[in-house]
């Protein structure tokens, strides 16, 4: 059968919401532009013999000498947006050298063998430099490619701090490529912007100006995120010329709140990937967690194990996996020797897996622009596509599969890269002075975060004024100490009978490699038997356990300055600073096939703390007083409702957002709930979030009151990470609130 007849077979008895998304027609341009002879005969021997209206608009722009950001949809050729442009350098100029950046080794990899395919019969060369480049190789790179595909964490640590032996490649360098910009953002997008500000300064030094071509899907701020990165102006290139195939979207809606033992999402997305495998549907089953992935590979294979097929027809793939691993996942894929693959986002970009029929979005992914980059996968190349998204009882959930358009006609967020984060800032100063003495107007042209940053290092003597010029004052290197994706602290290893089974960021280690923890990897289940922080190892052993763990995190907050404030009637809304104190005190076990929590055990941790930016709403005796039930109850059951819908109105991934709630804070006598940007710094959400406070209000007021359950349920107040296990809450106490709330904040 047909994919689609499969599908109609599969859901023609369930309740589901059907958006379709129609099919169009190529649209081809010519370059005003000549393309040289020899370039366009290796476009036909690669079967192209016509470019797509926005390459051919890239080709000109490069050739205008503009910087430019290309803005299409997944699948539509943004590949020969730049390597047309790195074609025609490279053969204008024998000695020039460009510059790929990609988010991840494996993308870089992807992306190589079809450079190489149209540079090599040309005379060029193309290589991979990155961390797992064999070092014996790497000078011979480095002194040779002509085009050098890295990534910003080499470009960062390996590359900038020893600008002194990449001389002749600055010198040369006519050409960079940020690919897949989109994913630059927060934190780590901030970082990314840091870096290549001081490889243009660098570049720059050695008499070079490179152009700067982005390709990304599609933003609600192309050019503003194209600013942010580079500190440039680019053109925008959106007329999206390739061709789509239809595509059909499935949205199931969470269980109802009033049946008894639902299936769990992770139990339906596992069916539906043995189903869509079964039937030589190739399928990629996107979760939200690490942990969710592999419940999934796990029940998926359970079912085909019961159905008498081969488990080994789906895999896994996540980060957390050895390098090895990836590479020999990726290439099973691409060769079909499987047929479905639980995964993360780590495969929402563009990495070429073949031809995909279908995507499962085990749970709404946190962004609409992540929403359509997943469902995009399925159907590449013009042919008909299918995604279903299998909501989980959350209220964000419950709204976007309810109300359709929220989800299928509602434009994709802004991409905020925090370059003026603080911390990041000061990072990075130090960084760029470590390889050139910084000159204080070109500190002045990065804006006030930079200002202030070095003002504060000139103070903590970690830089030094001296002839003019701002000074790092050590030889060795600061850039191995920043981590730029945004995680605190080193990587913790996991250790199965003396090898290593894969690492993972400290603090998640604090939530997930804990002494009891159940570990999921590829299928089999381990535990945790110790977890020594100062070796930064954990030991583990196989496990036949049949549920798995999941953490409960307690937060403090510290309110440190008030930045902006508005008092309506009692309710106080103000944007604050804020130092918050997070501590990992217990763990759950959770039954895998039903949800069911069978016990807490407690744990001992260490705290951890950072700085950020918090919405905060007090309230004063008017609305809640001080140490009545029913108001405590209230405060707390709003608490959850706000958290679960701030992504929508902060333009975010819900990790991006967490909250806290005190019935009576100690600076105001008052009670209070604060929704907090989830990176140190902050990422400038909660300010947006301050904002939109009238229809933020509103929305809460409308989720709470059409859910028809009773006392509350998953799909309006309660939450599976309450720390204090969704006690106290009260919806109708909560509904009388917001209510009043809705009348005096709304729209």
């Amino acid at each position: 059968m047909e994919p689609g007849e499969i599908f109609r077979e599969l859901f023609a008895n369930r309740e589901v919401a059907i958006g379709q998304i129609a099919s169009k027609d190529a649209e081809y341009a010519e370059p005003s532009f000549p393309i040289p002879s020899l370039i366009q005969e290796q476009l036909s021997a690669q079967g192209i013999e016509r470019l797509f209206t926005h390459q051919a608009q890239a080709y000109d722009a490069y050739k205008r000498k503009e910087d430019s950001t290309v803005v299409t949809g997944t699948s539509s050729g943004k590949t020969l947006c730049y390597t047309l442009p790195a074609m025609e350098a490279c053969l204008s100029e024998p000695a020039a050298r460009v510059l790929l950046l990609f988010p991840t080794k494996a993308l870089a990899q992807d992306q190589l063998g079809r450079i190489q395919g149209l540079v090599q019969p040309l005379g060029f060369q193309a290589a991979t430099y990155d961390g797992d480049t064999p070092k014996n190789q790497r000078g011979v790179i480095r002194r040779e490619a002509h085009i050098l595909l890295s990534n910003p964490d080499m470009l960062h640590i390996g590359i900038l701090p020893g600008h002194e032996l990449w001389v002749k490649f600055l010198k040369s360098l006519r050409l960079i490529i940020i690919d897949e910009a989109h994913t630059y953002r927060g934190v780590w997008g901030g970082h990314v912007a840091w870096i290549l500000r001081r490889l243009l300064r660098l570049c720059e030094w050695h008499g070079s100006v490179p152009r700067i071509i982005a390709t990304s899907a599609t933003i609600a701020n192309p050019i503003e995120h194209f600013w942010a990165l580079t500190g440039r102006q680019g053109t925008l290139i959106n007329q999206d010329g390739a061709p789509q195939g239809n595509k059909t979207i499935f949205l199931i809606p969470p269980p109802n709140p009033e049946e008894a033992y639902p299936p769990s999402p992770n139990v339906v997305s596992a069916k539906l990937l043995a189903d869509l495998a079964k039937n030589s549907v190739k399928t990629l089953a996107f979760c939200r967690s690490r942990v969710g992935t592999e419940l999934v590979l796990k029940t998926a294979q359970d079912f085909l194990k019961k159905g008498d097929s081969n488990p080994k027809m789906i895999d896994s793939y996540r980060g957390g996996y050895t390098p090895s691993e990836r590479r020999k996942i990726e290439e099973k894929l691409f060769s079909g020797k499987i047929l479905g693959l639980t995964c993360t986002n780590a495969m929402e970009l563009g990495v070429d897996v073949g031809g995909l029929d279908a995507v499962i979005l085990n749970g709404y992914p946190g962004r609409l622009s992540s929403f359509w980059q997943q469902v995009g996968r399925a159907g590449r190349s013009g042919r008909d596509g299918f995604g279903v998204l299998i909501a989980h009882a959350d209220p964000l959930e419950q709204i976007l599969t309810h109300e359709p358009d929220r989800l299928l006609k509602r434009g994709v967020e802004p991409v905020i890269a925090s370059i003026n984060n603080p911390f990041v800032a000061t990072a990075q100063i130090k960084c760029a002075a470590y390889e050139r003495p910084l000159d204080p107007g070109e500190v002045h042209s990065w804006g006030f975060a930079a200002v202030d940053a070095t003002e504060d290092l000139v103070d903590a003597d970690e830089i030094r004024p001296s002839a003019g010029k701002l000074f790092y004052p050590s030889h060795d290197a600061p850039a191995p100490k920043v981590n730029i994706r945004g995680s605190q602290g080193q990587s913790v290893r996991l250790i199965v009978d003396g090898e290593v089974l894969g690492e993972m960021e400290e603090w998640r280690a604090h939530q997930n490699a804990h002494e009891g923890a159940i570990y999921l990897h590829r299928g089999e289940t381990y535990e945790v038997q110790g977890l020594d922080l100062q070796q930064r190892i954990a030991l583990l052993t196989l496990s036949d356990a049949d549920y798995f763990t999941r953490p409960v995190v307690s937060t403090n907050v510290e309110p440190q300055l008030v930045i902006a404030s508005d008092d309506r009637m009692g309710i106080t809304v103000s944007s604050v600073a804020v130092k918050v104190v997070t501590q990992v005190t217990a763990y759950r076990k959770v039954q895998t096939a039903g949800q069911a929590v069978l016990g807490e055990e407690p744990l001992e941790l260490p705290e951890r703390s950072f700085e950020t930016t918090a919405v905060r709403f007090d309230f004063d005796n008017r609305w809640i007083v001080p140490g009545d039930p029913e108001g405590v109850a209230a405060l707390h059951t709003l608490e959850h409702l706000l958290t679960s819908l701030a992504p929508l109105y902060a333009g975010c991934d819900r990790n991006d957002i967490s909250s806290s709630w005190n019935s009576m804070m100690s600076d105001t006598l008052q009670p209070a709930i604060f929704i907090l940007d989830d990176a140190p710094g902050g990422l400038g959400l909660t300010e947006m979030l301050r904002k939109r406070v009238p229809e933020w209000v509103d929305a809460a007021h409308e989720l709470i009151s059409q859910c028809s359950c009773r006392d509350g349920c998953p799909i309006c107040i309660l939450s599976p990470n309450c720390p204090s296990g969704n006690e106290p809450l009260s919806k109708s106490a909560a509904k009388l609130l917001i209510s009043r709330m809705s009348s005096v904040l709304g729209r």
